[in-house]
């Protein structure tokens, strides 16, 4: 009888409130269409005035041409438009960006009012334009500029025309379709924006744990007066079922095992030893983690929409690279990245060669502050690593005949010979680029067994590379994976040329979605804060 009662009030009452936001609300058919009525009134004399007068217009050049073209006539004449928009632009705090930060207290204002004057039609008319430029580039580039933020950025974009999106918008009255097209629509990107409703709701939950203080390395069987409190965080994190009544401060067999679990879903170096990292991940709450998923939302607003149909993706900090073709994985492998004070750069090209028994040039970087330094330490250590010394006209050089101290050293060239010792293992993959990055073999195979593998000088160390290698030229029928492991037992150097267009993306993500869970991982090169701290600042 309940039930039956209810319903009939229910709907009533949605009537009701739909009828009262047809009467004026924002976003609301109804105060679209007077609106757009109101606007039609507006007077070029006014938009072109309010044009050069304001200075809280973002995009006044680009009105300035958008509206002298039509000689300054209104544009948001079309109730549909405006109310496809405005809802639209209501929606930018999913995106991880803010209503507010386009005109959003003042539109809200000036579309609420039902007797809007010539000079507010006017202002309003530009005030809708420009927040739709201004949201559009930030939805399709990003808000930041990343070259700002990162001193190693490679990603270019493609260039869009936001005043013919605009025209297009305002005469079909369809912006839905338009911005599908302008913000990402990566899988990631997706996921990122259902964890970040998520977290929105639980960002100022603030629990009911302290922050545990940094301190000294804590080891398997130390006492330490903070163990007790990291059990209790990793219980609330679920990774942890231990007594923490029983610890009494000392590290027992079963919080290392937790604390090894936690470290590696974080991509912290998996030992167990509990040191200032591992405190600064198990501290991060709620409102860090919805800041972290707003870094990675502009993060991928900055890189290009289409990846390619048969591409390479290397996730940095998470130290794994994919391979995508047509939509579906079909390979993963685990890689070595740059350590932090020698980042792998963030960019994209496309597969070129590959070769066989490479030799390794030193380059610049790892010339003066390695080779040099240990070759006048040790003047035998060129010849223990199987190294060439040539000139700059590329004559040999002998060794012994060179003042390693002098700033003539940098001219000469070091090569290491192709052989299992050499650095770069056994091959090599190439996408010629201007941080002379690449994908390679290492000797080194003990490596992969780590968790955080932010240990080499800039290229990426991929595990299993001769099998990515035969996989970049499966489709040339001479090149399979025995030819090329027969050629390496030769020793001999052999380039091959790749057929297949594959594009390489090295990206830096710190969250992602995963089995309905969000993902959280250590921030590597500390590239978030720098982020959030600029998206935020106006909050």
């Amino acid at each position: 009888m309940k039930k039956n009662f209810f319903y009939p009030v229910i709907i009533i009452l949605i009537t009701l409130t739909a009828c009262n936001n047809d009467k004026g609300e924002p976003g609301s058919q109804a105060s679209s269409d007077l609106a757009s009525e109101k606007i039609a009134d507006a007077t070029p004399d006014g938009i072109k005035t309010e044009i050069s007068a304001k200075n809280d217009i973002f995009e006044g050049g680009a009105l300035e041409k958008l509206y002298s073209e039509r000689q300054y006539k209104s544009l948001w004449r079309n109730g549909d438009a405006l109310y496809s928009f405005y809802n639209n632009l209501k929606e930018a705090e999913k995106e991880g960006l803010r209503f507010a930060d386009y005109h959003g207290e003042e539109l809200d204002l000036l579309l609420s009012s039902s007797d809007l004057g010539e000079d507010e039609a006017a202002r309003l008319d530009l005030l809708l334009s420009d927040a739709f430029l201004t949201y559009a580039k930030h939805l399709y580039f990003g808000k930041l500029d990343p070259t700002d933020l990162n001193e190693l950025w490679g990603v270019s974009r493609k260039k869009k025309d936001f005043s013919a999106l605009l025209k297009k918008g305002v005469e079909s009255g369809d912006f839905d379709s338009i911005f599908e097209e302008l913000r990402p629509n990566h899988e990631v990107y997706k996921g990122l924006k259902r964890s970040l409703a998520e977290y929105e709701e639980i960002k100022e939950d603030k629990g009911p744990l302290s922050n545990i203080p940094e301190g000294e390395l804590i080891k398997p069987g130390d006492r330490d007066s903070r163990l007790p409190a990291i059990a209790k965080r990793l219980i609330a994190l679920r990774q942890f079922e231990g007594d923490t009544t029983a610890l009494d401060s000392v590290y027992s067999e079963q919080l290392v095992e937790a604390v090894k679990e936690f470290q590696k879903s974080k991509s912290i170096q998996t030992d167990g030893i509990i040191g200032n990292s591992t405190i600064t991940e198990l501290n991060k709450g709620p409102k860090d983690r919805y800041l972290q998923l707003l870094a990675n939302l502009e993060r991928w607003r900055w890189y290009p929409r289409d990846l390619g149909a048969h591409y390479i993706l290397i996730n940095i900090p998470n130290f794994k690279l994919a391979v995508v073709k047509d939509g579906d994985t079909v390979r993963e492998h685990n890689v070595v990245a740059g350590a932090k004070e020698r980042q792998t750069p963030i960019f994209s090209d496309t597969l070129d060669h590959l070769v066989i028994n490479p030799t390794w040039t030193v380059p610049p970087t790892i010339k003066s502050q390695d080779i040099i330094p240990k070759i006048a330490a040790n003047p035998g250590y060129l010849r223990s690593k199987n190294m060439e010394v040539t000139g700059p006209n590329g004559e040999r050089v002998n060794p012994s005949s060179v003042d390693w101290s002098s700033d003539e050293a940098m001219s000469y060239t070091f090569t290491q010979v192709a052989g299992p010792s050499n650095p770069l293992g056994r091959v090599k993959i190439m996408y010629p680029n201007q941080y002379l990055i690449y994908l390679h073999d290492t000797p080194a195979k003990a490596l992969f067994n780590q968790t955080d593998r932010a240990e080499s000088s800039g290229c990426v160390r991929v595990e299993n590379a001769v099998d990515l290698s035969a996989y970049v030229v499966n489709d040339q029928s001479e090149w399979t994976k025995e030819r090329i492991e027969e050629i390496i037992q030769t020793n001999e150097t052999t380039v091959v040329k790749i057929d297949q267009p594959i594009q390489v993306h090295h990206f830096y993500w710190t969250a992602w979605r995963a089995g309905g869970e969000t993902v959280f991982i250590n921030d590597v090169y500390e590239l978030d804060k720098k982020i959030y701290s600029q998206l935020t600042a106006s909050r």
